[in-house]
C-alpha cells in the first residue's frame, strides 16, 4: 500500500527534472541563435576607401547627370581580419555630374556608389569620389581621355585621302578646340576597367 505514494513522488521529481531541463535547453539556443546572428552581421565604417572597376564607358558626351552605371570592386574589405565585402562584388553607381567643357571651363564628371551586392545581397552604399575635372593632373593619371586636337586629327585623315589628311585635320581639329574651350578640351571620357577610389559617408552593415 507504501509503494503507490512513492511511485507517485519519483514520477513528479523526474517530470519537473525534464521540464528543467527542456527550459534550459530553449535558453541556450535561443542564447546560441542570437549569438550566430550577431557574429553573422559586420559593418563598414564611415570613410573606408573603395576601389572600384568601371563596368563600360562612361563620357560627357553620353551620360547625364542622375544616370546609373556599374563596376565592380576590386579587392575585398577586412574587417578584424575577415573578410566584410569581398572583391569582385557589383558595385550599382549613379553620375552626380556631367558637364561639357566651355570656352572657359573643362569638362567635368562626377561618380557616386548608390548600392553594392555581396553574397547573394543588395545593400544601400553612400560613398563618392572627387570630381575628375579634363586636363587635370588625376584625369591624367586616370588615364582619362579628353576631346581637342588628337580628336580632330582622326577626322582630318578620314577626310582628306592624301598624305596631308592627318597634318590638315590635327590643324584643323586643333583650333576647333580652340574655339571650344581655351582648354583645348571638350569631352572627358573614362575608359571600362578605369579604377576609381571611392570613400563611404556612412557606416554600412552588412551579413556576412
Amino acid at each position: 500500500m507504501r509503494v503507490q505514494p512513492v511511485f507517485s513522488f519519483t514520477v513528479m521529481i523526474l517530470a519537473l527534472a525534464l521540464v528543467g531541463l527542456a527550459t534550459s535547453t530553449q535558453a541556450g539556443a535561443g542564447r546560441h541563435s542570437r549569438s550566430s546572428a550577431h557574429r553573422s552581421m559586420a559593418s563598414v565604417p564611415t570613410g573606408t576607401t573603395v576601389q572600384v572597376s568601371l563596368g563600360s564607358d562612361l563620357s560627357t558626351d553620353d551620360v547625364h547627370a542622375n544616370d546609373t552605371w556599374l563596376g565592380t570592386t576590386t579587392q575585398a574589405i577586412y574587417l578584424n581580419n575577415s573578410v566584410t565585402l569581398p572583391a569582385g562584388s557589383t558595385v550599382t553607381g549613379q553620375v552626380t555630374t556631367a558637364l561639357q567643357g566651355t570656352h572657359s571651363t573643362p569638362p567635368q564628371l562626377g561618380l557616386a556608389i548608390r548600392s553594392v551586392s555581396a553574397n547573394g545581397r543588395s545593400y544601400a552604399m553612400n560613398a563618392d569620389t572627387p570630381t575628375i575635372t579634363g586636363g587635370s593632373r588625376r584625369a591624367k593619371k586616370l588615364g582619362a581621355i579628353a576631346g581637342g586636337a588628337a580628336v580632330g586629327a582622326l577626322l582630318g585623315h578620314a577626310v582628306a585621302k592624301d598624305s596631308h589628311g592627318t597634318l590638315i585635320g590635327g590643324i584643323a581639329g586643333g583650333a576647333a578646340g580652340y574655339g571650344l574651350t581655351r582648354n583645348a578640351l571638350r569631352t572627358l571620357q573614362l575608359k571600362q576597367g578605369t579604377t576609381l577610389t571611392f570613400t563611404t559617408r556612412q557606416e554600412m552593415a552588412f551579413r556576412r
